[in-house]
């Protein structure tokens, strides 16, 4: 995937990452979540040669899921101490960026851990990993020189496939799919299932039903 920077820097042909060590990967909960559902976190944020990042609001949110018996607070909090993940506070020209978008009527604003992970992003030249397809349209619509990047996206990028081999690839997808509910845009949706097979992806809930259904299902 090739995204536009505004300061031209261009990332990798193939790739979802930066070309540039220096640019940060900013995370939301929901790809926190998926990457904790495959079972190999800290190996795909190890694929990265960039700064990977989360906000205090994005680690709040995950470890209020802790009292439904969620492990993903945790989970984080230990990719931080292992120095995977760093846990970057929102500066006060963020704020501002922050501010706009949880202030407001319901369909211009987002959840404290998006509109967190959107404004650190765009105050600090970076990446948003973000899955949901509000926070995606509204930033999309407010900063179109923000790159974004999904969780499929990331999964499915080349050097992640080289860190885990193409069968680990594969599970790490069908385990996000299948544990964290993983979103795919309508564009990766045909790639997913080539690559999980249509047997697997009959596991999956996030997946639309028509791409769920099995050949059998079809004949039906």
């Amino acid at each position: 995937m090739t995204v536009s920077k505004p300061n031209n820097t261009r990332l990798m042909s193939s790739s979802s990452f930066p070309a540039n060590p220096a640019i940060p990967i900013v995370a939301d909960a929901s790809v926190i979540i998926n990457l904790n559902a495959t079972a190999s976190a800290a190996a795909i944020i190890g694929a990265c040669h960039n700064p990977f990042l989360v906000t205090p609001n994005v680690l709040r949110e995950l470890s209020m899921g802790e009292s439904h018996g969620h492990r993903c607070g945790e989970r984080l909090e230990a990719l931080i101490g292992q120095g995977l993940v760093e846990l970057s506070e929102l500066t006060p020209s963020d704020d501002l960026v922050y501010r706009s978008l949880i202030e407001g009527g319901f369909e211009g604003t987002l959840d404290d851990g998006e509109a967190s992970t959107i404004a650190y992003a765009v105050g600090h030249d970076g990446i948003a990993l973000i899955d949901e397809n509000k926070a995606r349209r509204i930033c999309a619509a407010r900063f179109p020189s923000l790159p974004l990047v999904s969780t499929v996206e990331m999964l499915l990028d080349p050097l992640v496939a080289e860190r885990l081999g193409e069968p680990g690839q594969s599970e790490a997808i069908f385990l996000a799919l299948r544990d964290g509910r993983m979103q795919v845009p309508r564009q990766r949706l045909q790639e997913v299932i080539d690559r999980i097979g249509v047997d697997r992806a009959a596991e999956c809930p996030s997946l639309p039903r028509s791409f769920r259904d099995t050949e059998t299902d079809r004949a039906r």
